[in-house]
């Protein structure tokens, strides 16, 4: 199975390169590369409690790197890391540091990263042993080390305090960062000395926030070379011939019960099991897949996808009202069943269409969902100050690792911890079955779809490379018409 896995991730990667490198020549290097996103990103350090890290990720993969990294293939590759190795427990890892400068002009040494790891995990134990090796040690194995380094939270970051006690963040990517207005624009500059070589493009610059009115209306990007997409708006595109690059349903919309523990206010009395039951079990998925995401996404029954596991068609998922209605009548006897506050992101329209749709389908069963729209859900420290029983989240896929994704998948929704020695030192599927199983049996998550990441691509841009997971990687993007 796992080997077919592998066969597929591949195939799927080649198609969606075949449709970032359209119509390519020979690569040029020069021009400005422009670039729409549609949330407002207020930091880049890879460890901030940002509302938005999808979008933030997609920007600090220019200018901070990790140890390793995915290819659009699925495999794993060295970045600042070139070789590493693992005791016989998988409980130390030491890893190779390649010769490389921070965009301030200074070396990059394993002290740097190690103190860079030790902020991303404080859990584990970090050490230099000489100037270009990093050794990690964990409490219990952790069998996909090298996979887990590749995750955007690991990138190596210097952090300095400036002159007026700001925090400066100083990498070692292609890119470094020129330009810089919080929740606005981000301009992005070609690194002359990057161990790599030199990118093609001179910069590339991020506008948030962006509408995309005009744009759908000229059936035109004009001066941008790449733009967001939601579902609902795939088919205006298409219909006038433009390229459209679309990953696999990776990305997971879930209702996630807030806990006084994990994000709910102090004192707020949690939502009765039952009832959570009941509504996972009132929702229908299928519907919900097929008209608001027109069949682009898929029904969610697990926290991982179908084509990543093999194994999430085994959760079922399938709408059960009459199950529900007992559920409900159950919880009855004994608790007062309160309306559900369902919070959503304000400026995700989608996410207001699905968490309606929530709300009709709870009905069925005798559950009142009051829908409404919140400025701060995704970050797991502002969700503390929402007045809400339950959030509607989108949280992206972290890596093509089972492993390392559910464990990354379990952090974003705010799941206890406690899972996540066992993942990381899962050998089997059969284990991450298991885990996944318990996850989802105290209904605090209700999966309700896997959704993909779409993006618009102007042909002047050549070799934009989006991953399965919806990531980009932009290291060889080149523009038409540079010098």
């Amino acid at each position: 199975m796992k080997r077919l896995l592998l066969q597929l991730f591949a195939i799927s990667s080649l198609a969606l390169l075949a449709a970032g490198g359209y119509g390519s020549s020979r690569p040029r290097y020069g021009g400005a590369v422009r670039v729409l996103l549609h949330d407002k990103v207020m930091s880049l350090d890879p460890l901030s409690d940002e509302d938005h890290p999808a979008a933030r990720d997609r920007m600090t993969a220019l200018a901070f790197e990790t140890l390793t990294e995915i290819d659009a293939q699925g495999h794993l590759r060295p970045m600042l890391a070139s070789s590493w190795h693992a005791d016989t427990a998988k409980r130390v890892w030491q890893f190779r540091l390649r010769l490389a400068n921070f965009h301030d002009g200074t070396v990059l040494t394993a002290a740097d990263a190690a103190a860079s790891l030790a902020k991303s995990n404080p859990a584990w134990k970090y050490s230099a042993p000489d100037r270009q090796t990093i050794t990690i040690e964990t409490p219990s194995p952790v069998q996909h080390m090298p996979e887990m380094m590749a995750l955007p939270r690991y990138a190596i970051v210097k952090r300095q305090a400036d002159s007026n006690g700001a925090v400066v963040l100083a990498g070692t990517g292609s890119y470094k960062l020129s330009q810089w207005q919080a929740g606005e624009r981000a301009q992005f500059t070609a690194n002359e000395d990057y161990w790599g070589g030199r990118p093609f493009a001179d910069t590339i610059e991020f506008q948030m926030g962006s509408s995309l009115r005009d744009q759908l209306m000229e059936r035109q990007l004009g001066p941008y070379a790449a733009t967001e997409l939601s579902v609902d708006q795939i088919r205006t595109v298409e219909q006038n011939n433009q390229t459209v690059a679309l990953s696999r349903p990776s990305d997971l919309l879930a209702i996630v019960f807030l806990q006084p523990d994990s994000g709910g206010k102090p004192g707020k009395k949690p939502v009765d099991q039952r009832i959570r039951e009941a509504l996972g079990l009132a929702v229908n998925r299928a519907a919900i897949s097929n008209v608001l995401f027109q069949r682009k996404g898929a029904p969610a029954s697990g926290l991982l996808p179908q084509w990543l596991t093999g194994y999430e068609f085994m959760f079922g998922g399938a709408t059960n009202l009459d199950r529900a209605r007992e559920l409900r009548a159950d919880a009855a006897a004994f608790v007062v069943i309160s309306p559900i506050a369902l919070a959503y992101d304000f400026a995700d329209p989608q996410a207001k269409l699905v968490a309606e749709r929530i709300a009709v389908d709870a009905r069925e069963a005798g559950i009142v969902v009051q829908p409404y729209a919140e400025s701060h859900i995704n970050g797991k420290t502002s969700r503390s100050a929402i007045n809400a029983d339950a959030v509607l989240l989108r949280v992206p896929l972290q890596s093509v690792d089972p492993q390392v994704a559910l464990a990354a998948r379990i952090d974003d929704l705010g799941l206890f911890q406690e899972n996540s020695p066992a993942i990381l030192g899962a050998t089997r599927p059969e284990d991450l079955f298991e885990i996944e199983r318990k996850l989802l049996a105290s209904n605090h998550v209700v999966p309700v779809a896997h959704i993909p990441q779409a993006l618009w691509l102007n042909n002047n841009a050549h070799n934009w490379q989006q991953l399965v997971t919806g990531a980009w990687q932009l290291d060889q993007l080149w523009v038409e018409g540079a010098r």
